[in-house]
């Protein structure tokens, strides 16, 4: 029942690091909001002082959940289907026609990922179990995560400069000219 593949894999290493990510940027910015509220607030009376910090789990839950719902909306949308995870270990959130994902399918995901956290991260899970291996946010904004494939890529809309470069190192790598090329000019 339980399918474990190179796609499945990467998905989880990558929703890892981006969690991991998520979670250290809101750790830095609940630090530099516990050292604004030491140095601006020492003279409140200490009622008000324990009134912040007994709130102060309240806002980093919500400060958590908030973040996560940005960084991932933000980083599908404006990166064209990756966020630094997926972007690291190759991947890409695609539409169902393999075409680039709207705001709204990205606000979806998002949204799938903030129900997920606030449920349970079983729902992560999902999909390894389900057979066609989609997930809560695949499921809810009608998109994909996909192997991302660089070479398709620039050869699809690449510029001149890319396009040329490519089929450079292409035919470099069928022939021994450059080796030859730097045995002749070692003695210069």
């Amino acid at each position: 029942m339980f399918t474990t593949n190179e796609l499945l894999k990467k998905r989880t290493w990558a929703m890892t690091m981006d969690l991991f990510i998520v979670t250290a940027t809101n750790y830095f910015l609940m630090a530099a909001f516990t050292n604004f509220v030491r140095t601006v607030f020492f003279h409140f009376p200490i009622k008000a002082q324990i009134f912040l910090i007994h709130k102060f789990s309240t806002m980093t839950t919500v400060s958590m959940l908030s973040l996560m719902f940005a960084y991932f909306s933000l980083f599908l949308y404006v990166t064209n289907g990756r966020t630094m995870g997926k972007t690291i270990f190759g991947l890409k959130v695609v539409n169902a026609d393999q075409s680039e994902i709207t705001l709204v399918q990205a606000m979806k995901r998002s949204f799938a990922y903030f129900t997920c956290a606030m449920l349970g991260s079983f729902l992560f899970a999902l999909s390894f179990i389900r057979k066609d291996q989609k997930s809560l946010a695949d499921l809810v904004s009608s998109s994909a995560v996909v192997l991302e494939n660089h070479q398709t890529e620039v050869e699809k809309g690449g510029t001149e400069f890319q396009l040329t470069l490519l089929h450079s190192v292409e035919a470099s790598q069928g022939t021994e000219e450059e080796t030859e090329y730097f045995e002749q000019n070692k003695a210069a």
